[in-house]
């Protein structure tokens, strides 16, 4: 049974398209092409294990922010995909939470279908507030 796929150019292989798996191609193309990531410091499912020995969780999409010294802890994004349909806000909230204890990224993107949310961290408060737009990655 062949199954529809989907080229993922930052994994560099074609992996199956999912409800879940098209949304994450989406926020990388959007990362790519309109934040402006450069593709090698984009990971996908990333290995929470690499930072807190501890988890096995994955994050959808972690873009690292080695170009202002950081460690892999404080990633420059983080972002959690889901199908639409198959979660709320508040158990992707839920799930993020759990990631925000081993991370202190600069800024969350939360990708539920279409509906896309982005925040930004308080360096004052260490909380994270709405944001309309993730900056241009610089």
């Amino acid at each position: 049974m062949i199954h529809d796929s989907i080229y993922d150019p930052i994994r560099k292989k074609e992996v199956p398209l999912t409800p879940e798996e098209h949304v994450r191609q989406a926020t990388v193309r959007y990362l790519l092409d309109v934040v402006k990531v450069p593709e090698h410091l984009i990971a996908v499912e990333f290995p929470l294990s690499t930072v807190e020995a501890k988890t096995a969780d994955r994050v959808d999409i972690l873009v690292h922010n080695f170009r202002a010294g950081a460690s892999l802890n404080k990633p420059w994004l983080l972002v959690e995909c889901k199908a639409p349909g198959e979660y709320t806000w508040p158990v992707l909230q839920q799930q993020l939470n759990k990631y925000l204890q081993v991370l202190t990224p600069s800024y969350v993107m939360l990708a539920l279908g279409d509906c896309v949310r982005f925040f930004a961290l308080d360096p004052e408060t260490r909380r994270f507030i709405k944001i309309d737009n993730l900056p241009l990655f610089e």
